[in-house]
């Protein structure tokens, strides 16, 4: 899709450049041609964005989360527990 909108901005480009219109018509064709290369730009940009977007499937849910933060506790405590024994 991004390739039509740069297409269509070096459309409007050559006929601001070529075409006999009044100076009203070549800032009319200029301010679509940088209208169609913003979103030609824009559409580029979210797809390399929602292409280094995670998948939802990594998202821990609430149950894992806390059954990790139970764990983690329970392993904190054998360890402080060996430490106060050694000394």
């Amino acid at each position: 899709m991004y390739i039509l909108y740069y297409l269509l901005s070096l459309g409007a480009m050559v006929m601001a450049m070529f075409a006999d219109l009044s100076t009203r018509g070549v800032g009319f064709l200029v301010v679509m041609a940088l209208v169609f290369l913003f979103l030609g730009s824009w559409n580029l940009l979210s797809r390399r964005v929602e292409s280094q977007r995670r998948s939802e499937r990594h998202i821990i849910s609430p149950d894992e989360l806390q059954r990790m933060r139970e764990l983690a506790e329970q392993a904190k405590g054998r360890k402080s527990d060996n430490n106060g024994n050694d000394a």
